[in-house]
């Protein structure tokens, strides 16, 4: 969930958690602790996080195995992915649809484009929860993306005493774990009046996408892999399918993050592009995965909150 102005809760939700709200995901044995993680609990748990990844990664390289999204892409039978809620150790989660569906956008997009895949590789911590992810280990990713953002922001508000976690919150929350990839980044509201006209990668680039709201470019300043747009429902349409920056490099839009708005909730989904269709993702429902038409759902009463546009390969680049 994320909340309205000032925050709404969720239908039939209250302050504590309830099983009957939490869609069942793939919950793994408890782990022995370190040492029970006493102290420095964070960090701990941030260790034996990595420790999974790790042991995760290993075993699809040795045995050859293939992730959710693999299995969704080749075949589209159903499939157990990131679903509402979970758990990992103690602690429970809830109002999880913010990050869920960003998880899966940013997932999806590192599955089938080589040059996500190896962007998220140059950040260890998001490479490990894409890991995580391709394992089916979704309690565990979505626990290692919390306690990065705690570390960013340096603070401590996850896995402390409280064994239930409320995730509730913006999109732009959790842009913070995203920071070591950022190379670029332009205020909607600070700079769009007064930007930069010496700033090459604003003026060739970023200014093409500026008027839908705060933009972030991930990977380097010269050669940009995915741009993200925190829309935040500044815009009354969807933005567009293609943009060309001035060295004519396409940027296709992979992925939006939609948020419905009725009496009693908010909530937010996925709209994702996989095998040249549109797909709605919606951790709450049964089916997670629904074909779409992009067209319909903008009259559906969906608001965007986030855009994110990968580079096209040229015609002359390598592709795996």
């Amino acid at each position: 969930m994320y909340p309205r102005t000032p925050s709404l809760s969720s239908p039939n939700e209250s302050n504590t958690p309830s099983s009957s709200r939490l869609v069942p995901v793939a919950v793994i044995p408890r782990r022995p602790s370190l040492q029970e993680i006493p102290e420095d609990r964070q960090k701990k748990i941030y260790a034996l996080l990595i420790a999974i990844a790790d042991k995760s990664r290993k075993n699809q390289r040795t045995l050859g195995l293939r992730s959710p999204i693999q299995e969704f892409h080749d075949t589209q039978i159903p499939f157990t992915y990131i679903g509402f809620g979970g758990q990992y150790l103690t602690h429970s989660f809830g109002n999880t649809c913010v990050l869920d569906s960003l998880l899966a956008g940013l997932n999806i997009a590192a599955s089938v484009h080589p040059n996500i895949r190896e962007l998220f590789m140059e950040d260890n911590t998001i490479d490990a929860v894409m890991t995580l992810l391709d394992s089916g280990k979704y309690a565990e990713a979505k626990a290692l993306w919390l306690i990065n953002l705690d570390f960013r922001l340096g603070r401590k508000k996850y896995f402390t005493e409280r064994d239930y976690i409320d995730i509730r919150g913006y999109v732009k929350d959790h842009l913070p774990n995203l920071l070591d990839l950022t190379s670029a980044k332009f205020h909607y509201d600070d700079e769009r009046r007064s930007p930069n006209p010496e700033d090459v990668v604003y003026m060739k680039t970023v200014s093409k996408f500026e008027d839908f709201g705060d933009v972030r470019v991930l990977g380097s300043r010269g050669n940009p892999e995915l741009i993200l747009v925190d829309v935040d429902g500044r815009m009354d349409e969807f933005p567009s399918l293609m943009i060309t920056d001035d060295y004519e490099r396409d940027f296709r839009l992979q992925f939006l993050l939609l948020g419905i708005i009725t009496e009693k909730s908010n909530h937010m989904v996925l709209c994702t592009s996989l095998d040249g269709r549109w797909w709605l993702y919606d951790d709450m429902k049964p089916s997670l995965f629904n074909n779409v038409n992009l067209e319909d759902i903008q009259t559906q009463g969906y608001v965007v909150h986030l855009a994110a546009y990968v580079k096209v390969p040229a015609k002359n680049e390598k592709q795996d």
